[in-house]
């Protein structure tokens, strides 16, 4: 952890791929529904909503799968260098990936507070670190050996450093 507050080093920000995220769902979802408006307006048949509105959801699926990922990215990248620009309290990133405890939960839960709050756009200091535990980021497995897994700040989230992550950073 840096002594001293970071510099924003990685772009886009978290922050700005979270508000990517949300206002490409609201757009996309927006978009359908005048799909719709249109299909019902041009009096298309039943089978016509039905391949539209199939498609149009497997696509809008896969959007915001890769929009999830990217902010997840970014985050980890931030971590990297002492940062966060995005407070996480619980969820994942990453289909297929993620915390799942005893009880079934699959849902992680995050503690950034060990890690310097930058502000997205001015890279201004809107928190220092909290002493004690160890911050969000890349750490050695417990789980794989010789793997890199991403630690929450509370718990292991079974995220794994590709192979080429592993050799461009040393930790």
């Amino acid at each position: 952890m840096p002594s001293t507050p970071p510099r924003l080093t990685v772009a886009p920000t978290a922050r700005a791929q979270f508000r990517t995220f949300v206002v490409t769902t609201i757009t996309t979802f927006l978009t359908a529904l005048l799909f719709v408006k249109i299909l019902e307006w041009l009096g298309a048949p039943n089978v016509a909503f039905m391949i539209v509105g199939g498609l149009g959801g497997i696509l809008w699926l896969v959007l915001i799968c890769r929009l999830q990922a990217r902010i997840g990215d970014q985050l980890v990248a931030e971590f990297r260098h002492g940062y966060t620009t995005l407070e996480w309290k619980s969820g994942g990133f990453w289909v297929g990936e993620g915390y799942t405890g005893g009880t079934g939960e699959d849902w992680s839960r995050w503690d950034c507070r060990g890690l310097w709050l930058l502000d997205a756009k001015t890279g201004a200091v809107l928190r220092g670190p909290v002493p004690g535990g160890d911050p969000p980021g890349m750490y050695p497995s417990p789980h794989h050996p010789g793997r890199w897994e991403l630690w929450t700040g509370l718990q292991w989230h079974g995220h794994y450093d590709r192979p080429a992550d592993h050799k461009s950073h040393r930790h």
